[in-house]
């Protein structure tokens, strides 16, 4: 029988197993048939497991979500389908649980087989046992996914097989087993994911950053960064661990979180300066080591075994803002942990664009631009958008509330946003966290469009920002469903009233 102290941070079950090989002859339950359960299932199923696959959401539910040729292609594999529950008797004849990462580790069914010792794994631990190719992770609250493919971009610069998948939309165990042991698995990790690791061993991980977000899943800000921190947790001598220089509530996880891995540090200014550490030991030992940072004449520099490689300016950079300076400086970093050759590298950063729902230009109605920053599903990447625009700016905002800090936000949104539309569940709680905010309510997507534009025109012609800080889950499938709908909404508008 396993007990957690903490619910929301379950420690794996002592017959978890820790290899592929232990998996053997054991009957397995998946549980969530988001995309990362569904290739679970199929993963398993192909390999010739008895397989169960559950979701909470009924098969019209699924099919009418766009499930349906995932759900004939399981039962195609043999894979048995339990829909529309989550009862704990699934756990009947279950040896082994595999979780998709949105399902909590309270849900009944999870709480169940952790009381029952039945050992339960992420998908993601799954991917990782079924690969051969080396790992590279990257976690943190914001920024990861742009890390994610622009480190992928990198590794395919200088030759090597890459697969970009996690978080990021790909689903780890879809594509981890193809890729060749000379080959790079780099995946974005989320804290959902890294619940039920149990041995993932990532050789270089990166830790971006830490603000609050997920509380309305995880509890504290303590349980979520224990949880980020797991991506660390079976690194060894000759692994590499990611560490912003620049932000204090990861520049020193290296002491803090016991890392065993060595340390490789990226900063956004010349070594020596960093604001993160400034004067202390830590600071001057992360300033000699290996990874990337931006030199007195504005040029990205990667460093490995003490050598320095010049790669090119830092305004050369596609990506605007210093949030993706940042981000580029991870990716660079990342790159320390293997001897790749860094030549490539100055073509393949200056010509990365960066990705959709990231402050995604999304269209011009009647002169005014919309742009699509859907991603910010949290409060502080919500910042990120509020320091790109000069003010005013228009913000449509809302959704599903993470338990986000709105207070700390206040000022700056004061300062920048000339009129808020809000959207969702969260709108009321928005509105009360910022009461010297000019807001108004929409009634949903296309709406709060339209009155952005006639707000924007009376700021004289200001920007129009989706910025929603919040989970998409109230209205849309998910943030890429949400940033889509906006823009085919800022698309009709401006077909109805000209752009």
């Amino acid at each position: 029988m396993t007990r957690h102290e903490n619910p929301a941070l379950p420690e794996p079950a002592k017959d978890a197993p820790r290899t592929f090989e232990a998996w053997a002859g054991r009957r397995v339950l998946v549980v969530g048939l988001a995309r990362s359960g569904v290739a679970a299932a199929r993963a398993l199923a192909g390999r010739g497991f008895a397989v169960v696959a559950s979701d909470t959401q009924s098969e019209e539910a699924l099919v009418a979500a766009g499930a349906a040729g995932a759900l004939d292609d399981l039962k195609g594999h043999g894979v048995l389908l339990a829909l529309g529950t989550g009862d704990p008797a699934l756990l009947e004849g279950a040896d082994l649980v595999v979780v998709s990462p949105g399902v909590p580790p309270t849900a009944p069914l999870l709480a169940a087989a952790d009381h029952r010792g039945v050992p339960v794994v992420a998908e993601l631990e799954l991917a990782y046992q079924l690969s051969r190719a080396p790992w590279v992770a990257i976690t943190g609250t914001n920024g990861k996914s742009t890390t994610t493919v622009l480190a992928g971009a990198l590794f395919q610069a200088a030759g090597r097989t890459t697969a970009v998948v996690g978080n990021i939309g790909v689903a780890a165990t879809e594509r981890a087993s193809q890729v060749p042991a000379e080959g790079v698995i780099v995946a974005e990790v989320s804290s959902f994911q890294l619940e039920r690791v149990v041995s993932f061993r990532p050789r270089v991980a990166a830790l971006l950053n830490l603000t609050p977000d997920h509380l309305d899943r995880h509890g504290a800000l303590t349980t979520y960064a224990a949880l980020k921190a797991r991506v660390f947790a079976h690194q060894r001598e000759g692994d590499t661990a990611v560490l912003n220089g620049d932000d204090p509530a990861t520049v020193d996880a290296h002491a803090r979180f016991a890392l065993r891995a060595e340390h490789v540090a990226y900063f956004r200014q010349a070594r020596g300066g960093t604001a993160a550490a400034a004067g202390s030991a830590l600071a001057r030992e992360i300033e000699r080591s290996d990874g990337a940072f931006v030199d007195d004449e504005g040029r990205i520099v990667r460093v490995r075994e003490g050598h320095r490689d010049v790669l090119l300016p830092a305004r050369a950079l596609a990506i605007p803002g210093p949030h993706n300076l940042s981000n580029a400086l991870a990716a660079v970093a990342l790159t320390a942990g293997f001897d790749v050759p860094a030549a490539p590298f100055a073509a393949a950063l200056e010509g990365f664009g960066g990705l959709e729902h990231r402050i995604e230009p999304a269209g011009t109605v009647q002169g005014i631009a919309y742009y699509n920053d859907s991603k910010a599903t949290n409060v502080d990447s919500m910042r990120t958008a509020l320091l790109a625009f000069p003010p005013p700016i228009v913000v449509i905002a809302g959704g599903r509330d993470k338990k986000g800090d709105w207070p700390a936000l206040a000022a700056l949104a004061r300062e920048r946003i000339g009129r808020l539309v809000l959207v969702g569940e969260a709108a009321p709680v928005i509105a009360a966290a910022w009461p010297e905010v000019a807001s108004e309510r929409a009634d949903d997507m296309d709406d709060a469009v339209r009155r952005a534009l006639a707000a924007a025109h009376a700021l004289g012609r200001a920007p129009v920002v989706l910025s929603p800080g919040c989970a998409s889950f109230d209205q849309f499938r998910d943030y890429e469903d949400r940033g889509r709908r906006f823009k085919a909404a800022v698309g009709r508008l401006a077909a109805e009233v000209g752009s």
